[in-house]
């Protein structure tokens, strides 16, 4: 009686990427990429934290940094960061203008305004 082994078809092997049991060894003195990535519509700049293998990443609304986070960001935290951001922006601006009328001093009346 014969044993029949299944046959697995074999993928083709790729060069992109990488085995599970690789081993890569860390340089803490390599430089590290510090140019801003983009995560969806939002930009992140990165910044390598020194004397760590940790990076820094500073969600930004233009030029202001909104949010920051060790791990990378997805695009869920960038609109949230960015949200949060555009809310406190419009409340202070609403304090703002409040403050503003109320130390505004009330106009003079005119005569005609009185007969």
């Amino acid at each position: 009686m014969q044993k029949h082994r299944l046959q697995v078809p074999q993928e083709p092997t790729r060069r992109d990427t990488i085995g599970l049991r690789t081993y890569v060894k860390y340089d803490p003195m390599a430089p590290r990429a510090t140019t801003p990535v983009m995560v969806g519509k939002y930009v992140v700049a990165r910044r390598p934290l020194a004397g760590s293998v940790h990076t820094l990443y500073m969600i930004l609304d233009g030029s202001d940094v909104v949010g920051t986070s060790i791990s990378y960001p997805n695009e869920d935290d960038c609109a949230t960061a960015v949200k949060r951001n555009h809310r406190k922006q419009a409340e202070s601006l609403a304090e703002r203008t409040i403050a503003k009328a109320k130390t505004r001093k009330p106009r003079a009346v005119s005569a005609k305004e009185v007969a």
